[in-house]
């Protein structure tokens, strides 16, 4: 009997980030990506439609990536937990829709580190009312250009924190990192309810003010807090995502995003890391898919 050659492209495959997704229930998985493939939001917000596509474009270059050491012996699983034709018929119910799949999934894995990439910033509000259900506070790091705390009538994917903190009886705290003054106006940035809101403007930030910052953040989490690391994509500067649903001339750059999210990898949770990314837009990348590179090797560092 002939032993069977490997292909080349078999052969990349064993090699790659691609090889640890199984779609199994009777693995235990390191890691879930929660996938919101939907962009309402982002076009009842005004913004460009196309984030729909990012979760695909950006699991499918995340995939290609090389496998580490460290990564070898982990099982990653991605689902889907949004649905436009839900979404185009009743906003608002869709988005309970999507929180109660969402409950289901993290019920199913209490131990597995949360990815969670949209689809539009409205997303983050049917994950933070599944984490509700479970944590009695929720501490929110938003990395963002802008708050999406609008006081609009109409939900979409600049009110998803007001949205929330309006409705949520525990405590919410939000700690914005990244804005840009131009990009939030007065209305914007009133008070929501008994949410309390910090602000490290991206004038401000350097490594002084975001050790100060987390400092602070370790001194609002016990037992009932959850912890959600948020990155809207148009933070960061356009020259090296520009596939986003609104290009940022003045964002971070990737050293500064790592510096951020090596701080939350230093916070005492009781819980797996939760993160998600929102307004990525595969069809405003350049054809290099620069875009998704530079995310997917943020999520990679991240993993």
């Amino acid at each position: 009997m002939t032993k069977s050659t490997i292909t080349q492209s078999q052969k990349r495959f064993e090699e790659s980030v691609g090889k640890l997704f199984i779609q199994s229930d009777s693995y235990l998985h390191h890691c879930v990506f929660l996938t919101s493939s939907t962009d309402i939001g982002v076009i009842r917000n005004g913004g460009r439609n196309g984030a729909r596509f990012a979760p695909k474009a950006f699991l499918s270059t995340l995939k290609k990536f090389s496998l580490v050491e460290k990564l070898i012996h982990y099982r990653f699983t991605n689902t889907e937990v949004g649905n436009i034709e839900e979404e185009e018929k009743d906003f608002k119910h869709a988005q309970q829709e999507e929180a109660a799949r969402i409950s289901e999934i993290i019920e199913l894995n209490p131990s597995s580190t949360l990815i969670h990439i949209g689809g539009g910033h409205d997303h983050i509000y049917p994950l933070m009312k599944a984490l509700s259900k479970t944590f009695q506070k929720l501490v929110v790091i938003n990395i963002d250009a802008h708050a999406d705390t609008r006081t609009d009538q109409e939900y979409h994917s600049g009110t998803p924190f007001r949205q929330f903190g309006d409705e949520f009886p525990g405590k919410l705290r939000l700690f914005q990192i990244g804005l840009n003054s131009f990009a939030n106006s007065f209305s914007t940035l009133e008070p929501i309810k008994e949410t309390k809101m910090n602000i490290l403007w991206s004038h401000q930030l350097n490594s002084e003010n975001l050790k100060n910052l987390f400092a602070d953040i370790q001194k609002e989490i016990d037992e009932t807090t959850a912890v959600l690391f948020s990155l809207d994509s148009d933070a960061i500067n356009g020259a090296i995502v520009p596939g986003v649903s609104a290009v940022n001339p003045s964002g971070l750059t990737l050293s500064q995003l790592n510096e951020i999210s090596g701080h939350y990898k230093t916070l005492k949770l009781t819980h797996k890391p939760i993160l998600g990314i929102y307004e990525l837009n595969p069809i405003y990348d350049t054809l290099s898919g620069l875009s998704m590179r530079t995310m997917g090797s943020f999520v990679f560092d991240f993993l």
